[in-house]
Parts: structure tokens; C-alpha cells; sequence
């Protein structure tokens, strides 16, 4: 049944404001109305759909005879949807749905909680989000920490939670002949979980480390911005994430036990009634049924417990409002922020959807196009409420502005408005809610199953709509159903001047001074009414001067769905793409759809440009070009994207790719047009301007990214690629480039072309050869011979040991980092590769309970293998927290002291589940056309096109043993016994961890630096390294830690005596409560010859300005200097002959 917002309830909802009403068709300009007041109004009066009432009837499991509901109607499913879904409610009321996929390798559940952030205590924010933490500390069934997170590494499986508003969402996925195993662990979270009192400490810190590196996040500091601003007597007002201080500190000082105050908050709220479950496997329906039964059914069921809360969060203090605030990152962002009622109930209707489809589209007409012709503009880009929240919504609409869009906001306000009132002005129109309705109705009727994860979290997380109908459980409101004229006018009114706040970010403002500061994330900001010209008394034309005027209708919109081919039986499923032609200009790869029989399609085509790699300039001038031309593209063929198809074109390094996806009809001529805006591209002036601008922003804001992202991201490709700049020489050569440089570029790049395409999906071969021909008429280009090709090569590291380090720009951030990369072998050969995979998935667990679970290092620790372009494995170890990255390192290096001993005791049994996990993981079958293409086009771009890579690397891994993970270890990663050992050490250091200059590092050992580190972020100054040095040296641990803390006191208490500064906090010299200990213990160590150094290099790098710690580490000042003394990786050697079937 579909379940529609009566009229009745609409009236309701005009009910709550008085509206700027646009006026008729005759009048544009009303007369001003008073000002809105949503929280002073009453919630609408919707009919919950009364689910007791429907087709459930009464079952039994097959096995143990459990009861349980089903659902007897007809669940809306697409006719191409290979799986059985079934829809199922427990006694204790939990709603759970069931997918059987016989195809899938990889299962999954997804339990998702209908209470979040809005239930947390005043007195202790944050406990919610703390909660989901505590949940994985054990149960009385499986009491040990790690016992769930164990099991699902040693099955190669993955796992996380997350706290929204109104959810906490928890899940998993395995291996299918794990996913018993799981399941009952994962249920005991829901049922007897231990919140053990000896976790409480380490995973408060964990929570603390969270919210510090979320503390320079724009995305964060916006959200608990507009909390700050919102009703203080609304939950939406809480913080969020909690810390030491809200939850630990807080319950201290208020007398509270954290461990019961967290367990009440379980027992109240954790309730079946408000819980949806979704599980998918391979295993049969009535299993997975009994499943869900047995080991959820003792969930307890405490009635509906999710609270209700009235009034609207947009209060006085937030609507009506201008703010000003200071951003992080080099962007300049006006989120304009409408009040709206709850909008669960309009799911089959989508009034805002339509609205918003029309707000952010492209092309002539348009509010984009309008201000991006000004040069207001970056983007523009709007979510259509959240159906999460109960009796209100809000309506956020994010413009990023260019600098000289912030100088005129007013102005984009106005044109905002202006084309909202074009929209009312011509009222809701039935063809366009056709077309939207077309493309969805093709969408859904050609399916594209997704992966287990991906459909059990669908399925969980968005099945707490009580207004939905039981039938749409599998759909929800994912598709275009009926056209409600009157919810579009009633949504449109709602969008007035009187009905709004807007939040203008930007790092400064010269207009106007941030006086105030957010509580919890300290962020700067400026609270000023809305002038009444933005407000009631906005009056303004959509006629002129903006021209703005509804989309011409969709000719991109798809004409035939019929599929050129039948299904292959799996044995003749053509397992590699067919080259048609091989030429010296070109090589035109096929692969015809043989499996899913769906009218869809993927093309991709890479056009070879080596001079982009010849010189900083040039580098930043293709990035130009591409965010120039996809300015164009984005205004030309917006239309493509709203009929389903997809495109891109990026630039990277030597080259620039296109791809187009989407129902096949239209795919070729969409890739004609990108090769055609290419070809006759003449970049605009003020395209020029904004693109430029982007770019700059591109890469001041990398400097501001979390540390862990800039380590793993652009100081890793700085180091291993070449031709790649340096993030400063592109941001010099982006001072200096002009509008001639890009245009330039755009006039070359066909001079000399080598292109590679493949064709994929719904097409023949006589489609993919005169899509080719095509291409190739359109570009006109001259072959270009082989040794002016120019792909990007790996650089082949020397062993030893290195350091490579920066500051981090962000000075507000109290992170830093490391990643230390451990490079294994000297080439890449297929058992290396495997032997890569399975170290990474066997060390992952392990770091992350030790560094982070047990040492509280920081949030973000990760270890994984990682695979370089034709080039070897390595061994990445990441780990991000507030210590200072020496100690960080020292921490990393005695974890992988200790681990041989855990590889030699890891069991043969453990072995064999793992490797058939990873080899589960390698056989899982494609779910797609673009999956297929997407698997093929790497193959093709690495250069090996060994197709058959899949099933040689299950053949290895079928033959490895666990002695071949040891032999490894000992070879590459164990600097003891590693002759080929070659490490990289990247550092990041934030402002709070200091930074020790080069002659330090040169002359005092790492483990000293490390413990000065640690003294002085405890407030310990006045003790210089030379002298912490000679204590170290003269210290022994012989007697153990204590005495030596007792010495280092000391040390420090003669300081004091000789000092007239403040009293320095000697209490923190202690084994416990800091690191200082732990650093003392690891300097003395290294001291007295326990710790081994690492392996240094043979080449002596002091020429070329490189210096050399006493640990053997050689430190990289100027990477491209080291890169040029280094070897490089060749090219892939082709793994097959290349002979096309087409001659010439």
C-alpha cells in the first residue's frame, strides 16, 4: 500500500509560518508577512501507519521451532533482482529483514538503533556515542575486549559503528562460512554486553582522541556551530562526540560512576521495539530466518523508547540570523538554512526532492549557471531534508562561493530567491516529475545489485520510517512514485525570506569581526539579524535580471533498453576484454556483456599527454584544463547526468582520462561530446579566475587535511612516483600561470596523441569500433611514437633506513603523525604480493589493539600491505594521536619487535581460515557492468593485462604456509636479520609536539628525542636534550623503572631549585597516568643496546645535504635530490602477446 501526506496535514504544515507567497502569475512582489516562528507552532498531526495491523502472519523456524512474524504481502522488488528478501518481526518486536543472495561470497548484518546523540544527558554529553564504543568491549557469552573484532580479522572480515542524531548503527561482513560466528557475537552486543569497568578509561581516551582529530574539521565545527545557535532546550543543541572533560571529568565532579551511567543509558533506550536488523548471506531463507531468531529474539524489549521531543531546533537564536564564521580550510562556504516540519510521512511523494532537483541543475536558465557566469560561484549543492528527525526538519542548501562571491552574498541570496520564485511562479509541472519518474522507473527495473554491506546497511538504516508501508521496506523512498502538486506548493512556500538563517564561512572577513566562540570546537564566529531587505522586505524579479526560466526537456533521456546479447553459461563467461586494433596511435579494447544482460554500458579512454609531466607549470595547467573544461561540461550536460548517465574527465599524471557510464543507448554520443569540447575547448576569463582560485584552495587545503590523509596521500606519492611535483613547486608554478599556458595546452593536446579505450557493457564489436573510429576522426591527431610516451614509474628505494618529515601547516591542530613503510623485496612478483596481503590483514588487529586499544595512542591506527605501480609491496603502520612522532615511531618499532613471536605462534588452523577468507574475498563474483569494466581497465592501465590475475593469485595463496609470512618477515621487515630491510619513517609534526631541528636528530638518539617529547608536552621544560642525553646515558634500568623515574624527578627538581619560573608539575613523572615512563624505560633501553637500530643505507647521502641520526636513519631534506640518486622501476612486461583481431 502507499501511504501519502493527507491534505489535511498539509494544511498543517502552511500552518506553520505565515509565507512570503510568491504570488500569482500577475502579482511577483506580495506584501510583506510577519515573521516566522516555528517553535512557537504546533507539530502536525500525522497518521502513523499502524504496522500491527498488517499482513504479518504467524511462523516458526524450521529448526528449533522459535516464533516469529512474517510478512504476507508483496514486498515492491525489482523484477531484476536475483535474490529472495523476506521481512520478518521477532516477539520482542524487532523488525528484521532477511536476504538470501546465492551468489554472494561475502555476508553481512547491520543492526541499527532508533536513539542517538539526541538521548544523551545533559550532564554528559557525548555518552551515546561513548556507548557505541563500550559495546565492543566484550559480553558475558564472549567477556573477552577483542573477542568480536578477533574473530571477524582471523575470517578477513571488517567492522565499524557510527552515532548519528536519531541512530547508532552497528555492522559487519565476512566470509559467508563465518557468518554464524558473527552473528553471535555481534547479537550479545544487544544482549548481555559487559561495558567492562576496565575499559571504561582507555576507551573514553579513544572517544577524546576522536572528537581531537575532528577539531579542525570544517564539516564538525559547522554542525556543532548550528547546535550552538539552535533551541538550547533542544537536543539538537548537544554535543556530540563527547570527551575527557564531558564524560570523565564531568562524571567525577558530579559524583557519577561512567560505567553505570553508560549501562543505564543502555538498559533505558536499547530496546527491541525501536531496532531494525538486516542480514544477507548465501545460506537458505530458512537459515538465515533461524539466524535471526535465535540470536536476536532475547534482545530486550522495553517498549517504544525513543523520545519524543517538541518545538523546532531553529529557535530566535538561529532564525532570522546571518553568521559569520572562520573556516579551517581555504574555502569560502554560505549554507542557507530553511526551518521545515517533519517530512517522514511525504516518502512516496518527495516534494523536495523535486524542488531540489531543480536547484542544483546546470545549463541554461539556471541559478548555477547564472552565478557562475558572475564568477560567484564554486558549487552548489543540497541534501532534501534528513527523514531521520521526529516533528521537524531543516532544509540546508551548501553555495560555495568564490572570493568575489563572498563580496556579493547579498546578491546570490537575492538570485537564490529569485529562482525560487520562478519556481512558484510556474508551479509544479508534471513532465518534469515524469522524466525524474522515467529514469527511476529504468533504474529500478534494470537493478544493479549491490554489495552485502552496502544493501544490509541500506536496508537497516533507513527502516526507521514509521509512515512507511511494510511493501516499500526494500525501496523505501528510493524511487519516484506519485506527484503531488500540492506538497510541491506547500514545500515552496516554506522556502521565504522569513523562513531562513544563512552561515557564511570563510578563514577571514573583512566586513565583519568574529567576536564569539563555539564551546566545543572554538570555532570564531559573528550573530547579526538578517537585514530586512534579505528578509521580509526582500522584493525581487525573476524575470531580470537573472533570465532564469524551467529546463528544456531531456534529450538525453534514454531511447531503446534492449540487450544486444544472452546470457553465457558460467563456463564460457569470456574472462578478458578482446584488443580490436593495436596501432601505433591507439589500442581499442571490447568486452561485450555476457553475464548481466542489462542495457547499460562503461567507456573509458585515456589520452597519453607527456609533456603535462615535464614541469611543475605544465602539471598545474592540466589540472587547469580539467577544472576549466569541467566547468563546461558540467553546464552542457547536466542533462546526461539527470538521464542516468555518468561522466567524467580528470587529468592525471602524463595523461587525461574520460569515462562514461550509464544506460548504453546514449554512451557513445557522450563520449563524442567530451572528445568534442575537448578538441574546440577556448577557455573562458572568468573560468579561467575561479578555476584558478579552486586550485589554489586545492592546495593550501591539502596542508590542511588530517595528518594520517597528507602522510598516506601526498608526501607517500611525493617520495615512491616519478614525474611527480612536489605540492610546493605546484603551488609556485600556480602564482605564475596564465590563461595562455591552459589554452596552450588545450590547442596541443591532439598535436600527437596515443590513446587506449576499452568498450564495455551492451554494445558489439561493430559499436566499439565505430565508437573508435569516431574518437579518432574527431581528435585528427598525429601517432606518437613510444619513446615520447611518458606513464609515471616507481621509484625503486635503496635499502636502509630513512626519515622523511614537515610541520604541519594547521597550527590549531594538536595531532601529528607517522607511517612507516617497510618496502617488501626489491620487485613485486605474484607470491610477494600474496604473501603482502596476507601479513597486512594478519598485523592489522594485533597494532590496532595494541597501539590503539591498549596504549591509546590516537584514533586513526592502521596497519595494512599497500602495492606500489609496477613496483614492490610494503607493510604500512599509521598511526595519528598527540604524542610527538618520535615516540609514535618508538612505539610502532617495539610492536614490530614483538610480533615475530606472534606470527610463530599464530596456528596452523588460523592460517587456513584466513586464506580462505582471502581467497573468498578474490573470488567474489561482479556485480556489474561498470565492476567488470572498472576490473579491466586497471589490468589494462597497469600495463601487465594478466586477466587471469584472479585465479594465479588464488592458486598462490592455495600454496602458501605460514613459514613463508616468517621467511618474509625475516628478509624484509626485522632489521636484525633483513639484509634487503628498506624503510621509510613519514613524520608530521604538529605545532603543540615541537619540532626539533636537523642537528638534534643528527646527534641524540631517537629514543631521547622522544622522551623530551613526551616531558615537555606534560608541561616539563628547562631541561635541554644534551642534558636529558648524559642522564639517559648514565641511567640504568637495572633496578628497575621506578628508581629511574625517582632519578629523573630529581633531575627536574634541580631545575626547579635553579629556576625562578613557575612550579613545574613533577607529579607527572610517573609510571602511570603518562608516557613518560613508558619513554623513559624505551630511552634507557636504547642507552644500555637493547633495542636494535635500524638498518642504514650503504650509500653515504651526506653530499647531498642528508644527515644521519644515530639510529642509522638518513634524513630526506629535498625528495626530488633523493629521488634522482635512486633507481626506477621498469615498465610492466605485458603478461600476454598483444595481437589484435583487427589488423590496421
Amino acid at each position: 500500500m502507499q501511504h501519502r501526506l493527507p491534505l489535511q496535514a498539509l494544511l498543517v504544515v502552511l500552518l506553520l509560518g505565515l509565507y512570503w507567497l510568491y504570488g500569482t502569475r500577475n502579482a511577483p512582489h506580495p506584501a510583506p508577512q510577519p515573521a516566522f516562528q516555528p517553535a512557537s507552532q504546533p507539530a502536525p498531526q500525522l497518521q502513523v501507519l499502524p504496522w500491527q495491523h498488517a499482513k504479518f502472519a504467524s511462523r516458526m523456524t524450521t529448526k528449533l521451532h522459535l516464533p516469529y512474524e512474517e510478512f504476507g504481502g508483496v514486498l515492491e522488488q525489482s523484477e531484476n533482482d536475483p535474490r529472495e528478501h523476506r521481512l520478518i518481526r521477532l516477539p520482542n518486536n524487532l523488525v528484521a529483514v532477511c536476504t538470501r543472495d546465492p551468489d554472494a561470497t561475502t555476508a553481512a548484518a547491520v543492526l541499527s538503533v532508533n536513539v542517538g546523540h539526541f538521548v544523551n544527558p545533559p550532564e554528559l554529553p557525548g555518552l551515546a556515542h561513548f556507548l557505541e564504543h563500550m559495546l565492543f568491549m566484550g559480553s558475558e557469552k564472549y567477556p573477552g575486549e577483542n573477542e568480536y573484532t578477533q574473530f571477524l580479522t582471523n575470517n578477513s572480515g571488517s567492522h565499524n559503528a557510527y552515532t548519528s542524531d536519531t541512530q547508532t548503527t552497528y555492522f559487519f561482513d565476512i566470509p559467508n562460512g563465518a557468518l554464524e560466528g558473527a552473528l553471535d557475537r555481534f547479537s550479545r552486543f544487544f544482549i548481555d554486553p559487559l561495558l567492562a569497568p576496565g575499559a571504561i578509561d582507555r576507551e573514553v581516551h579513544a572517544v577524546d582522541s576522536e572528537y581531537k582529530g575532528n577539531l579542525r574539521h570544517d564539516g564538525w565545527r559547522i554542525q556543532h556551530l548550528l547546535a550552538a545557535l539552535s533551541d538550547q532546550s533542544h537536543p539538537y543543541s548537544h554535543f556530540k562526540i563527547g570527551s575527557l572533560e564531558t564524560l570523565r571529568d564531568a562524571a567525577r565532579e558530579r559524583g557519577l560512576d561512567l560505567r553505570e551511567e553508560v549501562a543505564r543509558l543502555h538498559k533505558q533506550y536499547y530496546s527491541a521495539d525501536i531496532m531494525k536488523l538486516s542480514i544477507v548471506g548465501n545460506y537458505s531463507m530458512d537459515q538465515l530466518v533461524e539466524w535471526a531468531v535465535s540470536k536476536f529474539a532475547d534482545v530486550a524489549s522495553k517498549g517504544v523508547t525513543k523520545p519524543q521531543h517538541a518545538g523546532h531546533p531553529m529557535g530566535s537564536g538561529m532564525l532570522g540570523k546571518a553568521v559569520h564564521f572562520e573556516t579551517v580550510g581555504d574555502h569560502i562556504v554560505m549554507n542557507v538554512l530553511f526551518a521545515l516540519p517533519e517530512l517522514k510521512a511525504m516518502y512516496a511523494t518527495k516534494p523536495l526532492h523535486y524542488i531540489m532537483s531543480l536547484l542544483q541543475r546546470d545549463g541554461p536558465g539556471s541559478l548555477r549557471a547564472y552565478l557562475k557566469a558572475k564568477g560567484w560561484l564554486a558549487y552548489i549543492h543540497g541534501h532534501p531534508g534528513d527523514s531521520d528527525y521526529d516533528g521537524f526538519n531543516m532544509l540546508p542548501i551548501g553555495i560555495g562561493l568564490t572570493p568575489t562571491g563572498l563580496e556579493h552574498y547579498e546578491d546570490v541570496l537575492r538570485a537564490l530567491f529569485a529562482y525560487l520564485q520562478m519556481l512558484a511562479h510556474h508551479g509544479p509541472q508534471q513532465w518534469i516529475h515524469d522524466e525524474r519518474r522515467v529514469i527511476s522507473d529504468l533504474e529500478f527495473k534494470h537493478f544493479e545489485k549491490p554489495g552485502s554491506l552496502e544493501w544490509a546497511e541500506f536496508l537497516a538504516s533507513e527502516g526507521h520510517n514509521e509512515y512507511m508501508a511494510p511493501e516499500h521496506f526494500l525501496t523505501k523512498d528510493g524511487l519516484v512514485r506519485e506527484f503531488d502538486a500540492e506538497a510541491v506548493t506547500a514545500m515552496l512556500r516554506l522556502l521565504n525570506p522569513q523562513n531562513y538563517s544563512v552561515l557564511i564561512g570563510a578563514q577571514k572577513h573583512s566586513t565583519v569581526r568574529c567576536d564569539r566562540q563555539e564551546k566545543y570546537f572554538g570555532t570564531p564566529y559573528h550573530v547579526a539579524d538578517l537585514p530586512t531587505e534579505l528578509a521580509a522586505g526582500l522584493a525581487v524579479d525573476w524575470r531580470k535580471p537573472y533570465g532564469f526560466h524551467l529546463p528544456a526537456r531531456n534529450s538525453f533521456l534514454p531511447q531503446s533498453t534492449a540487450v544486444v546479447t544472452t546470457k553465457a553459461p558460467p563456463a564460457e563467461i569470456a574472462p578478458a576484454p578482446t584488443l580490436l586494433r593495436l596501432t601505433n596511435s591507439t589500442e581499442v579494447w571490447f568486452k561485450q556483456d555476457d553475464q548481466f544482460l542489462e542495457p547499460r554500458g562503461n567507456i573509458r579512454l585515456q589520452i597519453d599527454i607527456p609533456r603535462t609531466s615535464t614541469s611543475a607549470l605544465n602539471a598545474v595547467a592540466a589540472k587547469l584544463l580539467d577544472k576549466c573544461i569541467g566547468d563546461v561540461l558540467n553546464r552542457e550536460l547536466y542533462a546526461a547526468r539527470r538521464a542516468g548517465a555518468w561522466y567524467s574527465f580528470s587529468y592525471a599524471p602524463s595523461s587525461i582520462v574520460m569515462a562514461v557510464d550509464g544506460f548504453s543507448d546514449k554512451l557513445p554520443h557522450l563520449l563524442e561530446t567530451l572528445v568534442q569540447q575537448l578538441r574546440s575547448f577556448v577557455v573562458e576569463e572568468h573560468t579561467f579566475n575561479t578555476s584558478l582560485a579552486a586550485l589554489k584552495q586545492d592546495h593550501q587545503n591539502t596542508r590542511y587535511m588530517q595528518p594520517y590523509q597528507q602522510l598516506n596521500g601526498r608526501l607517500s606519492g611525493e617520495l615512491n612516483y616519478v614525474p611527480v611535483a612536489p605540492l610546493s613547486a605546484l603551488e609556485e608554478a600556480a602564482g605564475r600561470v596564465t590563461i595562455g599556458d591552459v589554452q596552450a595546452l588545450a590547442d596541443s593536446v591532439f598535436d600527437q596523441a596515443y590513446t587506449t579505450m576499452l568498450v564495455a557493457g551492451n554494445f558489439d564489436e561493430s559499436d566499439a569500433l565505430a565508437a573508435a573510429a569516431r574518437v579518432a576522426d574527431i581528435m585528427g591527431a598525429r601517432p606518437m611514437p613510444s619513446y615520447l610516451r611518458a606513464p609515471p614509474r616507481t621509484v625503486d628505494i635503496e635499502p636502509g633506513h630513512y626519515l622523511r618529515r614537515e610541520r604541519a601547516q594547521d597550527e590549531g591542530s594538536p595531532n601529528s603523525a607517522v607511517l612507516s613503510t617497510i618496502y617488501l623485496g626489491p620487485t613485486s612478483s605474484m607470491k610477494e604480493r600474496m604473501v603482502a596481503t596476507l601479513l597486512g590483514r594478519i598485523v592489522g588487529e594485533p597494532f590496532f589493539d595494541q597501539l590503539r586499544t591498549k596504549e591509546q595512542l590516537g584514533y586513526a591506527v592502521k596497519a595494512s600491505n599497500s602495492g606500489f605501480r609496477n613496483g614492490r609491496e610494503a607493510l604500512k603502520l599509521l598511526v595519528q594521536g598527540e604524542a610527538n612522532p618520535e615516540y609514535l615511531t618508538q612505539r610502532v618499532d617495539e610492536f614490530l619487535r614483538s610480533f615475530r613471536q606472534y606470527l610463530v605462534e599464530y596456528s596452523a588452523a588460523d592460517f587456513a581460515t584466513l586464506v580462505d577468507a582471502v581467497v573468498s574475498g578474490k573470488l567474489e563474483k561482479l556485480k556489474t557492468v561498470s565492476d567488470e569494466a572498472k576490473l579491466f581497465w586497471a589490468y589494462i592501465q597497469g600495463g601487465r593485462y594478466d586477466f587471469d590475475r584472479v585465479s594465479r593469485e588464488v592458486a598462490c595463496l592455495r600454496g602458501l604456509g605460514k613459514e613463508d609470512l616468517l621467511e618474509a618477515w625475516d628478509r624484509y621487515v626485522d632489521p636484525a636479520t633483513a639484509a634487503q630491510h628498506t624503510r621509510v619513517d613519514s613524520h608530521l609534526w604538529s605545532a603543540a609536539a615541537g619540532y626539533p631541528a636537523d642537528a638534534d636528530l643528527e646527534a641524540y638518539p631517537a629514543a631521547t628525542v622522544a622522551l623530551l617529547g613526551c616531558l615537555e608536552s606534560e608541561g616539563l621544560a628547562g631541561v635541554g636534550l644534551a642534558e636529558l642525553d648524559r642522564f639517559v646515558q648514565t641511567t640504568s634500568l637495572a633496578g628497575g623503572l621506578a628508581p629511574a623515574l625517582e632519578e629523573l624527578r630529581a633531575l627536574y627538581t634541580g631545575q626547579l631549585a635553579a629556576s625562578t619560573t613557575a612550579d613545574l608539575p613533577l607529579d607527572r613523572i610517573a609510571a602511570d597516568g603518562s608516557r613518560i615512563g613508558t619513554a623513559l624505560e624505551m630511552a634507557l633501553a636504547a642507552a644500555g643496546g637493547a633495542a636494535r637500530p635500524g638498518r642504514s643505507a650503504a650509500t653515504n647521502f651526506a653530499n647531498i645535504g642528508m644527515r644521519r641520526t644515530p639510529d642509522g636513519k638518513w634524513i630526506i631534506h629535498d625528495v626530488d635530490a633523493f629521488k634522482a640518486t635512486q633507481r626506477l622501476h621498469g615498465l610492466a612486461v605485458p603478461a600476454i602477446k598483444l595481437v589484435p583481431k583487427h589488423a590496421a
